[in-house]
């Protein structure tokens, strides 16, 4: 007999810490109202508190029957405070109520804990739902006030300011334009400053006499002699250049581009004749000797 009451006694002494920890938890899960009344629809501020055995989380379940026509608006993220076997977990939350009049609404959670889930029902919390209107205000719409005039609106004048400002920029680029256009057109040509002398050096003719019969001499006669009117007008060593030298000394020397160009292009053209055996046909015999021609007399 003595034996089993004190079997009896240490399994109470066992079960009195856990059901104190167990009163503490319970006393600790609650929920904390900023104000105890609210307008409807109103958000309000709230903070829940939650025990919960360390390791698990825990998760807040609105829309139930328990919350009264609470809804959660927004939640940030919990803090959790760690004190041995138990978590207290804590969210701060704002709720909007939805319904009028007195309410009680208890929040539910649930922990989880692996595979299990367990639900939980805090202490209700009571809450004053004023609405928004007064006892006698009729349920209707009313209309909207007309618009009044207020300071700082945008001027009458702004708009039409905005469109002439437009309107004299686009004039002022379409001058910037045609000014840029005719300085271009006016800039001083050299090839056309002067006329066409009717000039024939003696190697042109030699080059006309035989370019039918022996294109290789032509050729050959036309490049010297347009490399020697090149060196006499802009002191350059023509001779002893390359055609594509020779197109970026003119160009170094202020030769319009395409006109370097066009000798570099007759000097290749020789080059591919004399040494490259490419045969251009009768035309195009003509038209090179053409260009050598005006090559010539541009410094005549």
């Amino acid at each position: 007999m003595r034996r089993a009451l004190a079997v009896t006694l240490l399994v109470l002494a066992g079960l009195v810490p856990g059901v104190l920890a167990a009163a503490q938890s319970a006393e600790e899960d609650r929920v904390e109202l900023r104000r105890a009344s609210a307008l409807l629809g109103e958000h309000l501020s709230a903070t829940i508190r939650v025990t919960a055995p360390a390791g698990t989380v825990v998760e807040i379940t609105p829309g139930g029957p328990s919350w009264a026509g609470i809804e959660l608006v927004t939640t940030a993220s919990p803090s959790v405070v760690t004190r041995g076997a138990e978590s207290l977990w804590i969210f701060e939350v704002k709720v909007a109520p939805l319904l009028p009049g007195d309410i009680a609404f208890a929040p539910t959670v649930v922990i989880v804990s692996g595979a299990e889930v367990t639900t939980r029902t805090l202490p209700p919390v009571s809450l004053t739902v004023l609405p928004t209107l007064g006892p006698d205000d009729p349920l209707e719409l009313t209309p909207l006030l007309p618009p009044v005039a207020i300071e700082g609106a945008e001027s009458p004048l702004l708009r039409p300011a905005i469109a002439a400002g437009t309107t004299l920029g686009i004039a002022l680029v379409c001058l910037l334009a045609w000014a840029l256009v005719r300085r271009w057109m006016r800039r001083p040509r050299r090839a056309a400053a002067r006329p066409a002398v009717a000039r024939e050096l003696p190697g042109l003719q030699t080059a006309e006499a035989v370019i039918d019969s022996d294109p290789v001499s032509a050729y050959r006669v036309m490049s010297s002699v347009v490399k020697t009117e090149l060196a006499r007008r802009y002191n350059l060593r023509a001779t002893a250049l390359t055609s594509n030298e020779l197109r970026r000394r003119l160009e170094d020397r202020g030769v319009d581009r395409w006109q370097a160009r066009l000798v570099g292009g007759l000097l290749e053209e020789c080059d591919a004749v004399i040494y490259a055996g490419y045969r251009p046909a009768a035309e195009r015999r003509q038209a090179d000797l053409t260009m050598a021609r005006e090559i010539v007399e541009v410094g005549a």
